[in-house]
């Protein structure tokens, strides 16, 4: 069975945390455009245009979020929520930059609806650079 089409490129798979290790589900990734890099923006820099939701039993591309023409971001991490109900039951969160505004912003979705309307949005004062990889950790977690 062929997975993947020729036309989707993506990068850095992430899974729900509690999943390392073990068989999972889903797996979401960042998605590349068709375009070169070198193209997009005047900009050499990584450039993701969504993210991706694979589900790995079957073998099929769950949903995608598109973040707009011109935004784009590092890496998108998944984290779960509390009292979670599914492995899939969690959020996707990443900077987002914009470059026709030149701002940044950190926005997450729900993982398990995929919707394209984000669960939260909030601008940053700063550009934050792509390119940097996630970690989520809770305020419990460092003390």
């Amino acid at each position: 069975m062929k997975v993947w089409s020729d036309d989707l490129k993506v990068e850095f798979p992430i899974i729900s945390q509690d999943m390392m290790g073990y068989k999972n589900r889903y797996v979401y990734l960042s998605e590349f455009p068709n375009k070169t890099p070198s193209t997009l923006h005047g900009t050499q820099s990584v450039f993701f245009q969504g993210t991706v939701k694979f589900d790995l039993q079957e073998e099929k591309i769950v949903k995608k979020i598109k973040f707009g023409e011109t935004k784009t971001c590092g890496e998108v991490f998944y984290h779960k929520k509390e009292n979670a109900q599914s492995e899939d039951d969690g959020y996707l969160m990443t900077f987002l930059y914009d470059w026709e505004t030149k701002t940044s912003e950190f926005v997450m979705w729900d993982a398990k609806t995929m919707s394209d309307e984000a669960v939260m949005r909030a601008p940053m004062n700063k550009r934050v650079p792509n390119g940097f990889h996630t970690y989520f950790v809770r305020e419990e977690d460092l003390e």
